[in-house]
């Protein structure tokens, strides 16, 4: 009897064989997969949102519009022969339906950098104007989950953490205790009158 072509014996009867199982073995896995996937990026959701980043990019608007918050520093480095860098990113930082854009600026030169690195400042457009809601921190900016009046929290070098007060951001990093201090500061005060 001569083999047919396609005969359960042939080799590539087998191979077809061998991919139908593994497909029909696999498909319960891809659909896990795609389910596990949705868990993923729903926990992703109540994760930090991540790093603020930083890029140059010239002959943007939003470039045009950092150039000018930013003028009186980008001309200090360029008097003192300096090219410096103009590096930007913008975020919503709102956690209502009603958007909140953040610019975020710095300029990268040496005279303008210190041994803690480059400052990066925030701005929000209010009223048509661009006002100033985070002044000059250094360090990784990170937008966290937690949120106060509307904005997420950042910190920033991943210790300093600042909260929107309904108007700007502030630093919510406690000092020491100045129980002490101001009794010692009032007792001087009275000893010396």
């Amino acid at each position: 009897m001569k083999s047919h072509r396609y005969a359960p014996s042939s080799k590539l009867y087998q191979c077809l064989s061998l991919l139908l199982i593994t497909g029909l073995l696999c498909a319960p896995d891809a659909q896990a997969v795609t389910h596990h996937h949705k868990k993923t990026q729903h926990r992703l959701q109540k994760a930090p949102l991540g790093r603020i980043t930083l890029t140059s990019q010239p002959g943007t608007a939003l470039e045009n519009t950092a150039r000018l918050l930013n003028q009186s520093d980008m001309n200090f480095a360029i008097q003192r022969n300096e090219q410096p860098l103009l590096l930007i990113g913008s975020l919503n930082l709102s956690s209502t339906n009603k958007p909140k854009t953040v610019l975020f600026t710095q300029i990268q030169s040496a005279s303008l950098c210190g041994s803690g690195g480059c400052s990066t400042t925030g701005y929000i457009k209010r009223n048509n104007q661009w006002v100033k809601v985070l002044d000059s921190v250094t360090g990784d900016i990170q937008v966290e989950k937690t949120v106060h009046k509307g904005m997420h929290d950042l910190s920033v070098s991943a210790s300093d953490i600042w909260v929107w007060n309904g108007k700007t951001y502030v630093e919510t990093q406690g000092g020491p205790s100045l129980k002490g201090l101001k009794q010692s500061i009032e007792r001087h005060q009275e000893n010396n009158k």
